[in-house]
């Protein structure tokens, strides 16, 4: 069926109402998600928030809202993009694929807000609107670029090698420390990042999981990074953002991690706002430290073929 255009003020006012009800639709089905994963995580099952987690890595650069919907659409997607962002990669969406529903925010000047240091006016959000993409599995054409990531291949030896490369990328000094007198794996102050030799150096995987959890606390929770103390959840909440962005990141590089990391975050049980505010700062921490990674992706050495 060929799309026609709206051509009179009736037919643009239907398809504003279309647009406005498919748009709160998406925003209800991410709410009914969220909830059910906070009632799931109340009876102690955290392997469905824990699907979702190694599925937003690969998709790390939108939001949580978007993460949500393409995994709620296309679980199996590896990428997705729009109709005319496939066709300059030099593929076409096949006739009959299904479109992905996402959200794109509805940005006016801010007259109120100081102009941005390029000169340019601030803008705000007022709204949302749907826009369809398209998963990779239902385009062809030419090969789809492929990520720079290093995924760990060659065992212990690999994986030390990972935490070296990592390390060298942090913003941060990364120190190893005997760990006389802490308990802890690993520790931050928001100006170092300190791994325990003893608990940590035999078992590389569990050392790269302790750095991506104390990068992200460094990210998340310290008002160096511009966080002021009101402004940090508590304790727990902090141990569970950060237990949890180290989950993704190592899942990210081909470290898994679900049997150290299952049980404990059923803390975020039974409380949908809290979960979903965790989420959203755990997307955004998860989103910066692999832009920072990708940035220094030329001097990590690459996966065997």
């Amino acid at each position: 069926m060929t799309y026609k255009k709206p051509s009179t003020p009736e037919e643009r006012e239907a398809a504003r109402a279309a647009s406005q009800e498919i748009t709160q639709d998406l925003i209800k089905r991410i709410d009914t998600r969220v909830k059910r994963l906070s009632e799931q995580l109340g009876a102690g099952a955290s392997a469905e928030l824990l699907t979702f987690m190694r599925f937003s890595a690969r998709f790390h650069t939108y939001s949580l809202n978007n993460q949500l919907l393409i995994w709620m659409q296309a679980p199996e997607a590896a990428h997705v993009a729009g109709f005319h962002a496939w066709k300059d990669l030099g593929r076409k969406v096949r006739k009959g694929a299904k479109a992905v529903r996402v959200l794109a925010p509805l940005v006016v000047p801010d007259r109120e807000a100081p102009p941005l240091l390029s000169g340019k006016p601030a803008q705000k959000v007022v709204g949302f609107k749907y826009m369809s993409v398209f998963a990779d599995y239902d385009t062809e054409g030419d090969p789809i670029p492929t990520c720079s990531a290093w995924v760990v291949q060659g065992g212990d030896e690999g994986t030390r090698d990972l935490l070296r490369a990592l390390s060298g990328a942090a913003p941060v000094p990364v120190e190893w420390q005997d760990g006389e007198g802490r308990g802890a794996h690993g520790w931050t102050d928001g100006g170092r990042i300190v791994l325990n030799r003893a608990k940590c150096a035999l078992e590389p995987a569990h050392a790269v999981r302790v750095f991506f959890h104390e990068w992200a606390h460094v990210e998340l929770h310290f008002q160096g990074q511009g966080k002021r103390p009101e402004e940090l959840p508590d304790r727990a909440t902090r141990e569970l953002e950060a237990d949890a962005c180290a989950y993704v990141l190592s899942s990210f590089y081909g470290i898994e991690a679900a049997a150290q990391v299952s049980d404990y975050i059923t803390g975020w049980g039974g409380d949908a706002q809290k979960l979903q505010g965790s989420l959203t700062r755990i997307q955004r921490a998860v989103s910066h430290i692999l832009g920072t990674l990708e940035q220094r992706a030329q001097a990590l050495p690459q996966a065997a073929a």
